[in-house]
Parts: C-alpha cells; sequence; structure tokens
C-alpha cells in the first residue's frame, strides 16, 4: 500500500510540474555559465514547493474522502508525502551537486572548493527537508490556501531575523565555520530532527482531522 501511496505521489508530481522541472534545468544552466551558485540555490527552495503542490491536488481531487474507501490509515498517506519529500531532497542535492561539478569543469579554474560544495550541498538538503517540514503540519490543520500564507508569514520572519543577525557581522568569517565537518553534521542533524517531528504533528493533525 505504501509502494501505491509514494508512486501515485511521484505521478502527480510529474505530472503538475512539467515546466516547473524545465524551469529548474534554466538555473542550472545559468549558475554554470554565470559561475554562480546562487542560482543553484533556487533548486532547494522550489523543490519543496513543487512537491507541496500534490496536497493542493488532494484537496481539490476531494482525495481524502476518496481515500476513506480504502483500507489504508490516514498515517501511511501522510508518510508517502514526507517520503516523497526527502526523495525530492535528494534529486536537489543530486542537481546541485552535479551543477557544482560542471562550473568548475567548464570555467577550468576551480571555482568552488570542496569545502564550499560542502557546505551548499548541505544547505540545499536541509532547506528541502525544513521547508516542507515547516509547511506541511499547518497544510493539514487549516488547509493548502490558509498554510500558504502561514508560511509566507513565517518565511518573513525568517528572513527579517536572519538579515539583521547578519548586519555588521564577518560573514565570511561565520561562513568560513560551517565548512567543519562537525558543524555540517549538526546543522543537519537539526534539519532532520525538525522533520521528524514535522512528520508526526501532520500525522497526529490528519488522524485527528474530520473528513
Amino acid at each position: 500500500m505504501m509502494k501505491g501511496l509514494i508512486t501515485k505521489e511521484i505521478l502527480v508530481l510529474i505530472k503538475n510540474n512539467k515546466m516547473q522541472f524545465l524551469c529548474l534545468l534554466m538555473f542550472v544552466v545559468l549558475g554554470v555559465f554565470l559561475k554562480s551558485a546562487a542560482y543553484i540555490m533556487f533548486i532547494p527552495f522550489l523543490i519543496p514547493m513543487l512537491v507541496k503542490q500534490g496536497l493542493t491536488v488532494d484537496e481539490m481531487s476531494k482525495w481524502d474522502k476518496y481515500s476513506a474507501c480504502f483500507p489504508v490509515d490516514r498515517k501511511k498517506i501522510v508518510t508517502s508525502k514526507y517520503i516523497v519529500v526527502l526523495l525530492s531532497a535528494v534529486l536537489s542535492s543530486a542537481m546541485a551537486l552535479v551543477a557544482f561539478i560542471l562550473i568548475n569543469i567548464v570555467n577550468k579554474d576551480k571555482v568552488l572548493s570542496l569545502s564550499d560544495i560542502a557546505v551548499y550541498l548541505t544547505a540545499a538538503s536541509s532547506i528541502s527537508i525544513v521547508l516542507p517540514a515547516f509547511m506541511y503540519p499547518f497544510d493539514f490543520k487549516y488547509g493548502t490556501a490558509k498554510g500558504r500564507v502561514v508560511y509566507f508569514i513565517l518565511t518573513g520572519i525568517a528572513v527579517a531575523g536572519l538579515s539583521s543577525a547578519f548586519m555588521g557581522a564577518d560573514v565570511t568569517s561565520f561562513l568560513s565555520k560551517l565548512t567543519q565537518p562537525l558543524v555540517i553534521a549538526v546543522i543537519f542533524a537539526a534539519a532532520l530532527t525538525i522533520f521528524i517531528v514535522s512528520w508526526f504533528i501532520s500525522a497526529k493533525i490528519y488522524e485527528a482531522r474530520e473528513i
């Protein structure tokens, strides 16, 4: 049953986001030829939004009512969506890694060091799972329309907080600290912890929701 739910999520993702995947490839091309990792880092920000559309499609097609006719508990439905998020995080990290390698190959001189790539990949994988982790509990509780508003509010607060934190700070020194293996491991572990807690909350919310 879980295999079928995951297959359903992937098929919905591919069917509804063909043009968006082309946009992701465009960011890869721009990043490679402009020697800019900034374009590549759009990938982990955009892929979670594509994955999130699966829940929107479920709401529009009344999947929650339809799924109640099958012998599958709601926790498995939630779990399938979180597994697809993990798969999308692997995809975004793989795309970013390929792009970073191409940047160094196409430009001959090594624009990005191995430590730089490690930091970017850690950020890419963490962003890809943390963003949905914050979105899904609100989506399952209030629906994707209201959940999207809450998500943008939280994103605005986070961006404002980070901007304030970096004002007057030695950004170069701060980023150099992120190349340490222990720091990278802690960041990724924190992202996974947030993701697991989010799954638990979403499952509880969806199990208690009236359909």
